[in-house]
């Protein structure tokens, strides 16, 4: 979780095509934890219910990513920079957020 803010801020902050090349590093490292979130997943859901869970997952995780592109857009107009400092910031919150509320035995 903690490598998703850093990947917006650095776009925003790419100054040149090595410096983008980076930024895309850098969003890149969030997925080696992907796999494991997944399991983590499938792992806590039910064996009777274990289809519908991930189907459940899926579905919410769908909806709440469709009005990403353009809520983007929207921000875009304002400055191209907008969308990226936004979603950097709103990953931040989210990052102090679990941290401040999540037990340290389930964040592990």
């Amino acid at each position: 979780m903690p490598d998703r803010p850093r990947f917006p801020v650095a776009v925003a902050l790419a100054s040149g095509f090595t410096s983008l090349v980076i930024a895309f590093i850098i969003g890149g490292l969030r997925e080696i934890g992907e796999p494991a979130r997944k399991a983590l997943i499938v792992d806590l859901a039910e064996s009777h219910v274990r289809a519908r869970t991930i189907g459940l997952y899926y579905l919410v995780h769908s909806l709440a990513i469709t009005p990403a592109a353009t809520i983007g857009g929207l921000l875009w107009n304002l400055s191209p920079q907008t969308p990226f400092v936004t979603a950097g910031i709103i990953g931040v919150a989210g990052t102090i957020i679990f941290a401040a509320t999540v037990e340290e035995r389930y964040a592990a």
